[in-house]
This record gives structure tokens, C-alpha cells and sequence, in this order.
């Protein structure tokens, strides 16, 4: 296979990852990458199956040294033209720090290791989510999101490591929502785009884990209450992964493209029906 190839990078090997992929992997160098060794495996097999051109590397994205490691592996497969972001856990962990941790902290390692590696014209898109915008914005803990170093980032009196695990994953993902708009600045002027994709329920493996957990309701709610009368697929985010980190979107940087069926207005004006009813 040729070597010049651009190198795309996928964090997170779970379907998400592997959607997003397969659908700009033809064109690319495919690096792929996962903390599960398991996944990870999974992951080779699928995109071997498809006749990919790929390499993977285990990665802990909470650990800057892993981080480190990883984005120079990149960097020595060619241009680094892709970075797509879905690693995450969902509140099913029960456990507030690791969802600081592996959301905010991890997304935020990847954010500040990638850039000096990134071409001209590249991209980089965190998969963010939906809660992150159904609390309302507090400004002061914006401002901690958006800048404070690395290592500062879970020291904030509104961040709770003990607490409800629901929360911890809203802020987590608002977290990652405002550090990369604030990336775009720096981002921006090295000529690469930073952007983030915030799905709303998309069957995944990992929304499996909160049906059956002590959220189960509250989610199937969400599902219900989708305008379009459906969940999202993986084939979804990929597709708009894929317009972000195209030509089309090279004008979008620090932006927040969510993708959930319609349901984001449902929290605000709830009850509202199938639309005006027709008069005689």
C-alpha cells in the first residue's frame, strides 16, 4: 500500500469508532486505538475483514505519557490529517472521577498533544454529547473549562468527583464542548480545525449499559421523545464526522454540530404534539 496516504486517527474502537472508520478510511491510513485490549482486537479483525490499510496501538487516554506515545506513532505513519475522538465512558460506570477523567481530562490530553502534530487543513472532531447542553451554562465554570491547564482541570468546586454520576458525564461532555471551542483559536491559526459532534441516543454497546442500569428510564424517555421516531445509529456520527473533517466544512472551526434526531428541544418545551392540528 502506498505510504503517502493520509493518516487518520480513531480513538475509541468501539462501533462509533469503527463507523467513522470505515467510512473515511478508504482514502487513509488508519490508525486505530482503544484502552481495551479486547475491543482493540474486535476492532482489527472488522477493519481487516474490509481490506483497510491500518495499524492500531493500545492507548490510555488519561495518561499523558500514553497520550505522548500515541500521537508520535501517528506522526510516524505520515500526515496527520483526521483526529476523530469517540474514547468516553457513559454514567452506567457509576464512578464521577473516572467519567472526569476519561471525558474531560482525556479529550483534553488529546487536544493539547495533537496540535503540533497536525497538517494544514486537517481536523480534529471530539464526540461529545447531547447533556452537555441540558444544563444551563455557568459562566464561571465555562471560563475553568475553556482554560485552565490540563492538570488543573477537575479542581473546581462544581465538579463533584464523588458525586452523581449523571452530572459528572453532562459537565464532562459540556467540558469538552467548551475546550475545544477554545481551542479553535490556537487551532486555528496553525490552519487546523478543532470542532465537536454531540449525538443524542445512539445505539451503541455502551447505551446497552444504561438501559440496564439505574438510568434505564430516564434514557428510554429520551428515545420516546425523538421527533424523527427513531434512536441514531453509529452510521449517523459518522456521517457527520465525515462532513466536519471534509472540504465542505473547511470554514467550521470551534463549533458544536449536534445530531439527535430533534430531541434537544423537547427538554425546553416539553409536551409539545405532533404539530398544529388541521382546521376545518
Amino acid at each position: 500500500m502506498p505510504q503517502h496516504r493520509p493518516v487518520l486517527v480513531i480513538i475509541g474502537a468501539g462501533s462509533m469508532g469503527l463507523a467513522i472508520a470505515r467510512r473515511l478510511g478508504p482514502s487513509h491510513h488508519v490508525l486505530i486505538s482503544d484502552f481495551s485490549a479486547t475491543t482493540l482486537s474486535a476492532a482489527e479483525d472488522s477493519l481487516r475483514s474490509t481490506g483497510h490499510f491500518f495499524s492500531s496501538q493500545k492507548v490510555d487516554i488519561t495518561s499523558k505519557d500514553s497520550v505522548e506515545s500515541f500521537a508520535a506513532t501517528a506522526a510516524s505513519l505520515g500526515t496527520v490529517q483526521t483526529v476523530v475522538v469517540t474514547a468516553g465512558v457513559s454514567n452506567a460506570a457509576n464512578d464521577a472521577k473516572l467519567i472526569y477523567l476519561t471525558n474531560l481530562v482525556g479529550a483534553s490530553l488529546i487536544v493539547e498533544t495533537f496540535l503540533p502534530h497536525m497538517a494544514p487543513g486537517g481536523s480534529l472532531t471530539i464526540i461529545a454529547s447531547v447533556a452537555g447542553h441540558l444544563k444551563p451554562p455557568n459562566a464561571a465554570l465555562d471560563d475553568h473549562f475553556a482554560t485552565a491547564p490540563v492538570s488543573e482541570l477537575l479542581n473546581h468546586s462544581e465538579l463533584d468527583l464523588a458525586g452523581d454520576p449523571g452530572t459528572a458525564y453532562s459537565l464532562s461532555k459540556r467540558g469538552c464542548i467548551v475546550r475545544a471551542r477554545y481551542a479553535a483559536i490556537a487551532w486555528g491559526r496553525q490552519g487546523v480545525r478543532i470542532n465537536t459532534v454531540s449525538p443524542g441516543v445512539v445505539m451503541t454497546p455502551m447505551i446497552g449499559q444504561v438501559m440496564q442500569s439505574a438510568q434505564g428510564a430516564g434514557l428510554q424517555g429520551m428515545i420516546d421523545a425523538v421527533p424523527l421516531g427513531r434512536i441514531g445509529t453509529p452510521d449517523d456520527i459518522a456521517g457527520a464526522v465525515a462532513f466536519l473533517a471534509g472540504p465542505d466544512a473547511s470554514y467550521i472551526n470551534g463549533t458544536d454540530l449536534v445530531v439527535d434526531g430533534g430531541s434537544r428541544p423537547t427538554h425546553r418545551w416539553r409536551g409539545v404534539g405532533a404539530g398544529p392540528s388541521a382546521s376545518g
